[in-house]
């Protein structure tokens, strides 16, 4: 297996682990470590908080498998004994020792969004979130909820444009807001 060269966050990056808003976006151009302050994040969290469920999302499985699940294998040690979580490839989760468990899954439409119904997380991560429509986006963020101390946050990714490209603009640099969407959020 190749090593894999887990670096320091960035200024950047550590504002998008440190901020505590309930919705965060974290945007910029291809090549800017958005995805690996995910999987950071997603990490931190899953280490800080035992029991924690989170999940990240990529609108396909190739992707995800690429971005995501065999970075963090590899960082984690998932197959070996020394390892810091375990890796079930069947059900695309990573446990840790103390109960969080960190979900892989991919939406690349109505279709996918319709299974996470009844799934419930703490923390929601959406990978390239602007290549997805608005309407997909609030089916998933119904995922976010539970009655637990654990914070509930989504935190997308976006680069400049795709098909999600205006509600991400209108919410998080035009901060026009529709009735019922909170800004202090």
């Amino acid at each position: 297996m190749p090593t894999l060269k887990l670096t320091y966050p960035s200024q950047k990056q550590q504002q998008f682990m440190t901020d505590e808003h309930k919705f965060l976006a974290f945007g910029g151009a291809r090549g800017g470590g958005k995805s690996h302050a995910v999987k950071l994040d997603a990490i931190v969290k899953a280490l800080k908080y035992p029991g924690i469920k989170i999940m990240i999302i990529r609108k396909t499985y190739p992707e995800l498998i690429a971005n995501h699940i065999q970075p963090m294998i590899e960082w984690l040690h998932c197959y070996t004994s020394d390892r810091i979580a375990r890796y079930n490839d069947q059900r695309k989760t990573l446990t840790f020792p103390n109960g969080s468990i960190i979900l892989f899954r991919y939406c690349d439409n109505d279709k996918d969004a319709e299974r996470f119904q009844g799934t419930e997380c703490d923390i929601l991560y959406v990978d390239e979130a602007t290549q997805q429509p608005e309407e997909l986006m609030k089916k998933l963020i119904a995922c976010v909820r539970g009655v637990n101390s654990f914070p509930k946050q989504i935190r997308y990714t976006c680069n400049p444009g795709g098909q999600g490209h205006a509600w991400v603009k209108r919410l998080f640099i035009d901060r026009q807001f529709n009735e019922g969407e909170d800004p202090k959020l």
